[in-house]
């Protein structure tokens, strides 16, 4: 079950790392987006816009240049799980935050890293790396730190049920996650990444919209102008950028260390406040957001995986 290899490759592609590096800084960003755009539109209108202006801003250049692969990915079913499992994560994370309180929420949703390991094991046949099992302790450790800022009753408030939705959410991101790792290293390695963008976005577009319609179509019409802004904030920079970008890493870095580094987008809106806002935090924050650039670091050590469509399956 535990991966020992100690010797780490001396040609290392330092492509996929700038790709989840962009990718963190976009969904980074798009906590401090959310936080502005509310106060000009209901929550579920805001992830449905957001992606259907994603998709609609890159429509003309994937049909006019890549139909025909379109229509390919399309038929994947790997593909539909990615766009399904990252729209259950996101709508089941917006539903519950209602009830649960802010620390616990993000705790809560950040436990994809317990889930992703667990599941890469049976869809990608990856052997967990001792590396990891260490930064996914330390990496939580550092997320509590931070939320709680040593006061554990932060994480207290919420319903059940609220709870049960964001445990729901983390596994919605964990099997996002393996689908992405799963079609881009073993179903189609060379598989056009803008292609499989749009396809994603689509899919999560239409399951959007449909939840936010459902639950209450007279949201859209309460939109205010000051809204779009965030919404092609959004859209540009936390969901083409990031997508496309995190779609890219999955060609070369391990789906499990990954999941680690994803991490980091904790620390975006820490650092924006710090820099711009002049909010200064205490000694748990600070040692939190230390604690999870070292669980960053020991999974860069974890060595490179095989590459792109060499991964064997299991046959049981």
């Amino acid at each position: 079950m535990f991966k020992t290899e100690s010797n780490i490759s001396s040609d290392v592609n330092y492509k996929p790392y700038i790709a989840v590096s962009l990718a963190i800084f976009g969904w980074g960003l798009s906590t401090t987006f959310v936080d502005f755009g509310l106060d000009f539109i209901a929550p579920l209108p805001f992830l449905a816009l957001r992606f259907v202006t994603a998709t609609l801003l890159i429509s003309p250049f994937v049909l006019l240049t890549k139909y025909d692969e379109v229509k390919s990915l399309i038929k994947n079913k790997w593909v539909w799980f990615i766009g399904i499992f990252e729209a259950i994560g996101l709508t089941l994370q917006y539903f519950a935050q209602v009830d649960v309180s802010a620390g616990l929420s993000s705790l809560l949703t950040m436990l994809f890293i317990l889930i992703v390991p667990i599941i890469s094991i049976y869809i990608l046949n990856e052997k967990i790396h001792h590396l990891n099992i260490i930064a996914i302790g330390v990496g939580l450790v550092g997320v509590v730190l931070i939320i709680t800022e040593g006061n554990l009753s932060n994480l207290l408030g919420g319903s059940f049920f609220g709870i049960l939705l964001l445990l729901g959410s983390a596994t919605g991101y964990a099997f996002y996650q393996i689908s992405a790792s799963r079609l881009t290293t073993i179903e189609k390695p060379d598989v056009n990444i803008f292609s499989l963008f749009f396809v994603v976005m689509v899919i999560i577009s239409l399951f959007s919209v449909t939840s936010s319609i459902i639950m209450n179509l007279s949201d859209y019409s309460t939109i205010q102008s000051g809204a779009w802004i965030w919404i092609i904030l959004l859209a540009i920079f936390s969901t083409i950028i990031a997508f496309t970008a995190y779609f890219e890493s999955t060609k070369g870095i391990n789906v499990n260390v990954l999941s680690i580094l994803l991490l980091f987008q904790f620390l975006i809106p820490f650092i924006i406040d710090a820099v711009y806002l002049e909010v200064y935090y205490s000694i748990y924050e600070i040692v939190g957001s230390v604690i999870i650039v070292l669980a960053m670091l020991l999974v860069m050590l974890i060595p490179v995986k095989a590459p792109a469509g060499k991964i064997p399956l299991n046959k049981g």
